[in-house]
Protein backbone atom coordinates (compact mmCIF):
# COMPACT_ATOMS: atom_id res chain seq x y z
CA UNK A 1 0.00 0.00 0.00
CA UNK A 2 1.34 3.53 -0.96
CA UNK A 3 -0.01 6.76 0.93
CA UNK A 4 0.13 9.72 -0.88
CA UNK A 5 -0.46 13.64 -0.23
CA UNK A 6 -1.37 16.54 -2.40
CA UNK A 7 -1.96 20.36 -1.89
CA UNK A 8 -4.68 22.72 -2.11
CA UNK A 9 -6.81 21.75 -5.53
CA UNK A 10 -8.68 24.56 -5.61
CA UNK A 11 -11.15 23.19 -8.47
CA UNK A 12 -8.37 22.68 -10.87
CA UNK A 13 -10.25 18.75 -11.75
CA UNK A 14 -8.36 18.38 -15.24
CA UNK A 15 -4.79 18.86 -13.34
CA UNK A 16 -6.11 17.03 -10.17
CA UNK A 17 -7.01 13.60 -13.08
CA UNK A 18 -3.59 14.34 -14.75
CA UNK A 19 -1.53 14.44 -10.99
CA UNK A 20 -3.83 11.22 -10.17
CA UNK A 21 -2.26 9.52 -13.55
CA UNK A 22 1.00 10.21 -12.72
CA UNK A 23 0.50 8.25 -9.00
CA UNK A 24 -1.30 5.66 -10.61
CA UNK A 25 -3.41 4.91 -7.85
CA UNK A 26 -4.37 0.87 -7.24
CA UNK A 27 -7.10 -0.22 -4.54
CA UNK A 28 -5.99 -0.18 -1.16
CA UNK A 29 -3.48 2.50 -1.72
CA UNK A 30 -4.00 6.02 0.15
CA UNK A 31 -4.79 9.83 -0.33
CA UNK A 32 -4.35 12.63 1.74
CA UNK A 33 -5.65 15.67 0.59
CA UNK A 34 -4.89 18.75 2.04
CA UNK A 35 -7.79 21.59 2.46
CA UNK A 36 -9.56 23.66 -0.28
CA UNK A 37 -10.63 21.14 -2.76
CA UNK A 38 -12.94 23.68 -3.86
CA UNK A 39 -13.39 27.78 -4.82
CA UNK A 40 -11.33 29.90 -7.27
CA UNK A 41 -10.63 27.28 -10.08
CA UNK A 42 -13.36 25.94 -12.43
CA UNK A 43 -14.61 22.32 -11.31
CA UNK A 44 -15.05 22.33 -8.11
CA UNK A 45 -17.94 19.25 -8.27
CA UNK A 46 -15.88 17.49 -10.32
CA UNK A 47 -13.09 17.28 -7.73
CA UNK A 48 -15.75 16.28 -5.55
CA UNK A 49 -16.54 13.19 -8.09
CA UNK A 50 -13.29 12.56 -8.65
CA UNK A 51 -12.91 11.54 -4.85
CA UNK A 52 -15.58 9.61 -5.13
CA UNK A 53 -14.98 7.81 -7.53
CA UNK A 54 -11.57 7.47 -6.43
CA UNK A 55 -13.05 5.76 -3.04
CA UNK A 56 -15.60 3.37 -5.19
CA UNK A 57 -11.88 1.90 -6.86
CA UNK A 58 -10.97 0.92 -3.39
CA UNK A 59 -8.76 4.45 -2.52
CA UNK A 60 -8.63 5.21 0.98
CA UNK A 61 -9.49 8.77 0.06
CA UNK A 62 -8.76 11.33 3.48
CA UNK A 63 -10.34 15.11 2.71
CA UNK A 64 -9.02 17.27 5.17
CA UNK A 65 -11.73 20.72 5.97
CA UNK A 66 -9.48 23.73 4.48
CA UNK A 67 -10.74 27.30 5.76
CA UNK A 68 -12.14 27.30 1.97
CA UNK A 69 -14.89 24.38 3.03
CA UNK A 70 -15.30 26.00 6.22
CA UNK A 71 -16.12 29.60 4.72
CA UNK A 72 -18.87 27.47 2.73
CA UNK A 73 -20.24 25.91 5.90
CA UNK A 74 -20.46 28.86 7.53
CA UNK A 75 -22.38 30.67 4.98
CA UNK A 76 -25.04 27.64 4.93
CA UNK A 77 -25.44 28.79 8.46
CA UNK A 78 -25.13 32.18 8.41
CA UNK A 79 -26.46 34.42 5.53
CA UNK A 80 -24.49 37.46 7.12
CA UNK A 81 -21.47 35.54 5.74
CA UNK A 82 -22.58 34.28 2.24
CA UNK A 83 -20.94 37.65 0.78
CA UNK A 84 -17.31 36.74 2.51
CA UNK A 85 -17.06 33.36 0.89
CA UNK A 86 -18.75 33.92 -2.29
CA UNK A 87 -15.93 37.35 -2.75
CA UNK A 88 -13.57 34.13 -1.93
CA UNK A 89 -14.22 31.81 -4.64
CA UNK A 90 -17.50 30.69 -3.74
CA UNK A 91 -18.86 31.87 -6.66
CA UNK A 92 -16.93 29.96 -9.15
CA UNK A 93 -18.32 26.62 -6.83
CA UNK A 94 -21.65 27.55 -7.36
CA UNK A 95 -21.11 27.80 -11.05
CA UNK A 96 -19.62 24.68 -11.32
CA UNK A 97 -22.88 22.82 -9.74
CA UNK A 98 -25.05 25.15 -12.55
CA UNK A 99 -27.04 26.68 -9.30
CA UNK A 100 -27.19 30.47 -8.31
CA UNK A 101 -28.10 29.90 -4.56
CA UNK A 102 -25.86 27.72 -1.51
CA UNK A 103 -29.20 26.30 -0.77
CA UNK A 104 -29.41 24.53 -4.24
CA UNK A 105 -26.14 22.44 -3.58
CA UNK A 106 -27.22 18.69 -3.31
CA UNK A 107 -27.41 17.36 0.07
CA UNK A 108 -24.57 14.72 -0.22
CA UNK A 109 -21.85 17.34 -0.87
CA UNK A 110 -23.11 19.51 1.81
CA UNK A 111 -22.63 16.24 4.05
CA UNK A 112 -19.60 15.38 2.43
CA UNK A 113 -17.97 18.95 3.90
CA UNK A 114 -19.41 18.93 6.74
CA UNK A 115 -18.05 15.74 7.36
CA UNK A 116 -14.68 16.74 6.75
CA UNK A 117 -11.57 16.33 9.41
CA UNK A 118 -9.69 19.44 10.61
CA UNK A 119 -6.49 17.05 10.90
CA UNK A 120 -5.15 13.57 10.09
CA UNK A 121 -2.15 11.89 11.14
CA UNK A 122 -0.64 8.48 9.62
CA UNK A 123 2.90 6.90 9.66
CA UNK A 124 4.54 9.40 10.95
CA UNK A 125 2.97 12.46 9.60
CA UNK A 126 0.64 14.97 11.00
CA UNK A 127 -1.31 16.17 8.22
CA UNK A 128 -3.41 19.74 8.53
CA UNK A 129 -4.68 22.21 6.13
CA UNK A 130 -3.23 25.80 7.80
CA UNK A 131 -1.24 24.85 10.91
CA UNK A 132 -0.55 24.70 14.59
CA UNK A 133 -0.08 27.08 17.23
CA UNK A 134 2.47 25.67 19.45
CA UNK A 135 1.18 28.09 22.44
CA UNK A 136 -1.65 25.91 23.06
CA UNK A 137 -1.06 22.74 25.24
CA UNK A 138 -2.86 20.60 22.42
CA UNK A 139 -2.68 22.10 19.29
CA UNK A 140 -4.82 19.87 17.67
CA UNK A 141 -7.93 20.87 19.93
CA UNK A 142 -8.02 24.18 17.90
CA UNK A 143 -9.90 24.16 15.29
CA UNK A 144 -9.66 27.68 13.86
CA UNK A 145 -6.34 27.65 14.11
CA UNK A 146 -5.93 24.30 11.88
CA UNK A 147 -7.60 25.47 8.81
CA UNK A 148 -6.63 29.50 9.01
CA UNK A 149 -3.03 29.98 10.80
CA UNK A 150 0.07 31.16 8.58
CA UNK A 151 3.77 32.08 9.69
CA UNK A 152 4.24 29.49 12.38
CA UNK A 153 7.04 27.50 11.83
CA UNK A 154 9.36 29.64 14.31
CA UNK A 155 6.99 28.73 17.01
CA UNK A 156 6.98 24.82 16.16
CA UNK A 157 7.17 22.84 19.38
CA UNK A 158 9.49 19.77 18.50
CA UNK A 159 8.93 18.78 22.01
CA UNK A 160 5.30 18.07 21.52
CA UNK A 161 5.76 16.93 18.07
CA UNK A 162 8.11 14.13 18.94
CA UNK A 163 9.18 12.31 15.26
CA UNK A 164 6.29 13.47 13.66
CA UNK A 165 6.50 15.65 10.00
CA UNK A 166 3.97 18.00 9.60
CA UNK A 167 2.27 18.38 5.51
CA UNK A 168 0.43 21.48 4.94
CA UNK A 169 -0.86 23.33 2.44
CA UNK A 170 -3.49 26.97 2.77
CA UNK A 171 0.16 29.27 2.01
CA UNK A 172 0.84 29.49 -1.96
CA UNK A 173 4.57 28.89 -1.67
CA UNK A 174 6.82 29.47 -4.67
CA UNK A 175 8.83 25.81 -6.03
CA UNK A 176 12.10 27.10 -4.64
CA UNK A 177 11.23 27.40 -1.61
CA UNK A 178 9.56 24.00 -1.38
CA UNK A 179 12.16 22.29 -2.82
CA UNK A 180 14.30 23.82 0.37
CA UNK A 181 11.81 22.51 2.70
CA UNK A 182 11.54 19.59 0.91
CA UNK A 183 15.57 19.25 1.15
CA UNK A 184 15.62 20.03 4.81
CA UNK A 185 12.84 17.70 5.74
CA UNK A 186 14.38 15.48 8.24
CA UNK A 187 16.01 17.73 9.66
CA UNK A 188 12.77 20.56 9.88
CA UNK A 189 10.03 18.50 9.95
CA UNK A 190 7.26 20.41 7.74
CA UNK A 191 6.64 20.43 4.45
CA UNK A 192 4.02 22.96 2.27
CA UNK A 193 2.53 20.96 -1.03
CA UNK A 194 0.52 24.11 -1.65
CA UNK A 195 2.65 25.45 -5.04
CA UNK A 196 -0.81 28.14 -5.61
CA UNK A 197 -1.77 25.56 -8.79
CA UNK A 198 -4.96 27.43 -9.11
CA UNK A 199 -3.47 31.04 -9.83
CA UNK A 200 -1.89 29.84 -13.23
CA UNK A 201 -6.18 29.33 -13.97
CA UNK A 202 -6.53 32.58 -12.63
CA UNK A 203 -4.18 34.74 -13.97
CA UNK A 204 -3.52 32.79 -17.22
CA UNK A 205 -0.26 33.18 -17.08
CA UNK A 206 3.08 30.11 -16.71
CA UNK A 207 5.49 30.48 -13.83
CA UNK A 208 8.47 28.40 -12.89
CA UNK A 209 7.37 29.47 -9.38
CA UNK A 210 3.90 28.86 -9.12
CA UNK A 211 0.89 27.08 -10.63
CA UNK A 212 1.45 23.56 -9.95
CA UNK A 213 -0.24 20.58 -8.22
CA UNK A 214 1.82 18.51 -5.84
CA UNK A 215 1.91 15.29 -4.20
CA UNK A 216 4.49 13.78 -1.98
CA UNK A 217 4.51 10.11 -0.91
CA UNK A 218 4.55 9.35 2.58
CA UNK A 219 6.62 6.44 1.51
CA UNK A 220 9.52 7.57 -0.31
CA UNK A 221 9.22 11.53 0.25
CA UNK A 222 9.22 12.30 -3.51
CA UNK A 223 7.40 15.25 -4.59
CA UNK A 224 5.58 14.67 -7.64
CA UNK A 225 4.42 18.01 -9.60
CA UNK A 226 2.09 18.19 -12.00
CA UNK A 227 1.49 21.90 -14.50
CA UNK A 228 -1.62 23.50 -14.40
CA UNK A 229 -3.77 22.44 -17.17
CA UNK A 230 -6.87 24.18 -16.58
Amino acid sequence: MRTFAIGDIHGCNRTFLALLRQLNLQSGDALILLGDLIDRGPDSKGVINTVWRLQDAGIGVVCLRGNHEQMLLDAKLNPEKLDFWIKNGGQQTLDSFQVKYLSDLPGAYLDFFAAMPCWHETGGFLCVHGGLDFSKTNPLKHPKTLLWMRDWYGRINYDWLGARTMLHGHTPLEMPDILLQHSALREQRYLNLDNGCVYAFLRRTRSRKLGRLLAFSLDTRELIGQDCSE
